[in-house]
């Protein structure tokens, strides 16, 4: 009752590409927000400075939720019957 399941050969090793990317972008975009935190304490031109931060943060978080999305739906449509 203990033993370790039969491995599957159905089912590949190794993490997946897809959320491997997602983690990596995930994580840039929370940099971004910690440089942003700081830049919003100590800078005092922080318009100026955070205008770029910002966009480059939305958009590496917008890219990993597509990246995201678009393995799910490649998934589904992979294993989709019919």
């Amino acid at each position: 009752m203990l033993d370790g399941r039969p491995a599957d050969p159905a089912v590949p090793g190794g993490p997946d590409p897809v959320a491997t990317v997602a983690v990596l972008l995930l994580g840039i975009s929370a940099v971004g927000l910690g440089l942003g935190g700081v830049l919003a304490i100590y800078d005092w031109r922080t318009p100026a400075a955070v205008e770029p931060l910002f966009w480059t943060v939305l958009a590496t978080f917008l890219a990993a939720m597509a990246c995201l999305v678009l393995g799910a739906t490649l998934r589904w449509a992979r294993t989709a019957p019919g």
